[in-house]
């Protein structure tokens, strides 16, 4: 296996040498009249790992580059009548195999998952389950960290969990880790009856052990703080392969995986990307509080995994 991505700069790197390799990454741009997400695109444009599609009103797209000083001359606008339009029009340009990476722009995530994913749409990576993978790289951890679910899945079932834990484990493979190290996070590391998080922290830990699901460790309950800081794990007597050391967490619910990623992105700085796999072609999405910095990695985050036919 190739040696661990420690960094959005090897991401990056790495990127580039597989549209080297392959092809440029033809990416869609879902309701473009965004002025971070065109800068973002514009960037990866410049950076030539990405060839975009812009989709929306093409008075607005225009009117947003020329009120930020944007250059998108040259660059392919499908004019649409709004957000529903813009995710068919996105759709008509997967079906003919024309675009790698979705990216959304000025739409809301719930309309578009709920249009792309649509049964009659065909959208769906047969019955893969949908869910939003996270990244952070900090320079208070030594590796990047990944967690699901922050935009997607509202309150995951044992079932639900379990699947997300395979997508997150996929990413993780692809940035070179062979046996990933997975926190079911929860407030305490101890099982208390009646408080469903920790009891099925505990179930999915013990399916590792019964030998139920390969191909990764998984520990929990964990706090967040024992599950990435191996002195506080030391400290509350947690022995693991995972505590202090986690490369995925597993959050309980939308709003945990939601808070944890927007405090990572607004107030610890963390570099940031997000991505949502589970259909056809990766999604590459961020908050309303990223950067157009983090921004950007999302679409590195999504041009990798496009490259890498995950």
């Amino acid at each position: 296996m190739a040696d661990q991505i420690k960094s959005f700069d090897q991401l990056l790197s790495l990127t580039k040498d597989l549209v080297k390799e392959k092809h440029i990454i033809r990416a869609a741009l879902i309701s473009a009249d965004d002025d971070r997400c065109l800068r973002a695109v514009l960037r990866a444009g410049k950076e030539s790992f990405i060839e975009a599609t812009l989709i929306g009103s093409r008075s607005n797209i225009q009117d947003i580059a020329d009120k930020n000083g944007l250059d998108i001359n040259g660059i392919s606008i499908i004019d649409s009548a709004g957000p529903a339009d813009s995710v068919d029009a996105a759709m008509k340009l997967a079906a003919e195999k024309k675009i790698d990476l979705l990216v959304r722009g000025n739409i809301d995530t719930r309309l578009m998952l709920n249009r792309l994913f649509d049964k009659t749409i065909g959208f769906r990576n047969g019955k893969n389950r949908v869910s939003h993978v996270a990244v952070f790289e900090h320079d208070k951890y030594p590796k990047l960290l990944l967690m699901s679910d922050a935009a997607v899945n509202v309150a995951p079932d044992i079932k639900g969990k379990l699947a997300i834990i395979q997508n997150a484990v996929g990413v993780a493979n692809l940035f070179g880790v062979e046996m990933p190290k997975v926190a079911m996070l929860a407030a305490v590391e101890v099982i208390y009856p009646g408080m469903r998080v920790t009891e099925e922290g505990a179930i999915i830990s013990k399916m590792v052990d019964k030998g139920q699901i390969k191909n990764c460790l998984i520990d929990g309950p964990l706090s967040m703080d024992v599950a990435t800081v191996p002195d506080v794990a030391r400290q509350k007597g947690v022995t693991s392969e995972v505590a202090g050391q986690a490369d995925i967490l597993i959050a309980p619910n939308i709003e945990t995986g939601n808070g944890i990623y927007k405090a990572m992105s607004m107030f610890v700085k963390a570099r940031t990307a997000g991505v949502i796999i589970g259909g056809k072609l990766p999604i590459a999405i961020s908050s309303r509080c990223d950067s157009v910095d983090n921004i950007f990695l999302s679409l590195v985050l999504g041009s990798y995994i496009a490259s890498t036919n995950l």
